[in-house]
């Protein structure tokens, strides 16, 4: 009786067991996604990008002298337990019962990997008994390579750094693949508290630890004495110096994991070993280290839409999104050039009020006409308005949003002729980059190649056609030759002469609210510089930065030498309603608008259009018109 009432415990027991296991396990996913990332980045030269967080290296590429340290040091009977080492887990339980408490582990490597990947390092015999089970679940799913190479790969070394690999070349500043016993020896003992045992934190307690993972080589027979003696004198020598730099733009990592998406790949699968190699320029990346954390750059090849720069927080639609200030206005003029309009059309330059709406220039001057060439290279508000009306602002942003592809927020309101388009950088630079390459919108992209751990190439990327832009009046092969001749002179002569260089740039600034832009470039390179925070312009605090970093990368200012013939520009239209008269009083009394001003613009109207003006400006200031007249009634044919 006694007998059938030990087995029918027994057997309750092990059915509690199997229901608590299987409690645990049930809804756990794959080990592999919880692994700290360990795919490898490099530039586009090679050399590579280190990550903040892990190198993975296969269990093939390990050399034996780790793998014997580590299994001598964490766990002797790694490869024939399965999962939790019974012998230990009783002598540990006997001496945390004697004193009370839960201090002494038993915990094998399989245990130490449950941990890592799936709970948290409170001390509690709830954690204990789960970490048993999934320890057990994980050696039933996976082999003990599997199981060993995810351990060296995700286990905690202190200074922000997972896995083995990561650890050894942050504090050898070598590969994993060249360590040698004494180093292997200083990893290992790291691993059992990395904050007080890593090397460059407290050196000697680091290499007393070491000393502690030989004496467990020789224990278990890795070791002879006297190698065990010579090593110990080889560790006392060991001095810890000159930590690597692991500068990395974090928003670079999560870039490149929102494109692995968009070309069919997962981060669990690239993680473990895969090498991906971007389109990043490590020359652009070095000049730009030093920036301001209110400023983010990026550049992209404007033939290819390969990134070559991108650096600081918010590049992308809609995380980035910003006010776009003047920036926009060479999109629209690229519309105006492509309808037939020419650089030589006058413009009016004089006060507006649209609504309750009353833009001005940035100077608070008004010319009365301009040409559109003088309007972009200056940058004049009011001429801009204007032919953004001529134009219609449904057809505009139909341009903006179909053809030039800019994704953003779009103001219901003519306020977008000066910027209030809220964008990212990427975005507008995809946008100027048809400007540069004749017409043709390409998909920005920052991955060129991805490796499998084995070395072969699984991804190529090459360029992407996102939109065509359509002849008009004008090829858009003409209209952008016309269009980045006036760039040049913004850069030569107009708002954007801080970003000059010896050799051609041509160039746009942006002035909003909250961020301050140059954009500007070649047919090689694009970059854009947008500098967040109040009373800033995109002359005084974007093209400096712009210039600065591109004075130090090899610029050549070469930009398409397109053989053009221009249709026959068409006449202006004026749009007389918007005129704010009340306004043109005020700036000629108080001399920011001369009666000659009025003069050179009444040359581009029609007699009709004169007598408009002049209707306009009697009922407020008859005085003023009859001045106006006078000087008119001479001068044309009635």
């Amino acid at each position: 009786m006694k007998r059938f009432a030990f087995f029918i415990g027994m057997a309750i027991s092990l059915v509690g067991l199997f229901l608590c296991y299987f409690l645990v396990t049930k809804d756990l996913d794959a080990p592999e996604s919880h692994l700290p990332t360990g795919l490898i980045m490099f530039y586009k030269d090679g050399s590579p990008i280190m990550l903040s967080r892990t190198f993975w290296k296969n269990l093939s590429e390990t050399p034996s002298v780790l793998i014997n340290a580590l299994i001598s040091s964490e766990d002797k009977n790694f490869t024939s337990h399965i999962g939790v080492d019974l012998e230990g887990i009783v002598r540990a339980l006997i001496r945390n019962l004697s004193t009370f408490s839960i201090n002494e582990g038993a915990s094998t490597i399989t245990q130490q990997l449950a941990r890592t990947l799936y709970l948290s390092l409170e001390r509690t015999w709830e954690r204990k008994i789960k970490e048993a089970f999934i320890a057990l679940w994980l050696e039933r799913i996976r082999t003990k390579d599997e199981i060993l190479q995810m351990y060296l790969n995700s286990v905690y070394m202190g200074n922000g750094l997972y896995g083995l690999a990561s650890a050894c070349n942050y504090y050898f500043g070598k590969d994993l693949s060249n360590v040698n016993l004494q180093e292997s020896a200083i990893l290992v003992g790291t691993i059992r508290s990395p904050e007080n045992y890593n090397p460059f934190r407290n050196p000697e307690l680091s290499k007393k630890k070491a000393k502690t993972v030989l004496m467990a080589m020789l224990r278990e027979g890795y070791l002879t004495q006297e190698q065990y003696d010579n090593e110990l004198s080889m560790i006392d020598k060991l001095v810890f110096v000159n930590k690597p730099s692991r500068n990395l733009d974090e928003e670079v990592f999560w870039r490149v994991v929102r494109e692995l998406k968009t070309i069919g790949f997962g981060l669990d699968e690239v993680r473990q070993g895969y090498r991906i190699y971007t389109t990043l320029d490590p020359l652009l990346v070095k000049n730009s280290v030093q920036l301001e954390q209110n400023t983010v750059i990026e550049a992209i090849d404007p033939f290819t839409g390969a990134v070559l720069a991108y650096r600081g927080v918010g590049l992308t639609y809609p995380e980035g999104r910003r006010q776009l200030g003047s920036a926009i206005k060479p999109l629209y003029y690229y519309l105006a050039l492509l309808e037939g309009w020419g650089l030589e059309n006058q413009l009016t330059d004089l006060p507006i009020k649209i609504g309750d709406w009353t833009p001005e220039n940035f100077d608070k001057q008004y010319k009365g006409s301009v040409t559109m060439a003088q309007a972009l290279i200056e940058s004049r508000n009011i001429p801009s308005v204007n032919l953004f009306m001529q134009l219609g602002k449904d057809k505009v942003v139909e341009f903006l949003q179909k053809e030039m592809k800019l994704n953003g927020y779009y103001p219901n309101d003519l306020t977008i002729s000066l910027g209030t388009i809220e964008s990212a950088p990427e975005e507008i630079l995809k946008c100027y980059a048809a400007i540069f390459n004749g017409g043709v919108v390409l998909q920005p992209y920052i991955i060129d190649s991805i490796q499998d751990p084995y070395g072969r190439v699984i991804y190529k990327a090459s360029p992407k056609v996102m939109s065509i832009i359509k002849d008009r009046k004008n090829s858009k092969i003409v209209a952008s030759a016309l269009l980045l001749n006036v760039m040049k002179r913004v850069v030569d002569q107009g708002t954007g002469v801080y970003a000059r260089q010896k050799v051609p740039v041509a160039g746009k600034t942006g002035t909003s609210e909250k961020t301050a832009w140059f954009i500007g470039g070649d047919s090689q390179i694009i970059l854009a510089v947008a500098v967040d925070g109040k009373d800033l312009t995109g002359g005084v605090n974007a093209a400096p930065i712009w210039a600065e970093i591109i004075a130090s990368y090899p610029y050549k200012g070469i930009l398409p030498n397109w053989e053009i013939q221009p249709s026959k520009a068409e006449k202006n239209i004026y749009v007389m309603p918007t005129l704010d008269v009340d306004r043109i009083l005020q700036w000629i009394d108080e001399g920011k608008l001369t009666l000659d001003s009025l003069l050179k613009l009444t040359e581009q109207m029609s007699n009709s259009m004169v007598l408009d003006l002049l209707s306009a400006l009697h009922q407020s200031s008859p005085e003023l018109a009859r001045d106006l007249w006078e000087r008119l009634k001479n001068t044309r044919s009635w």
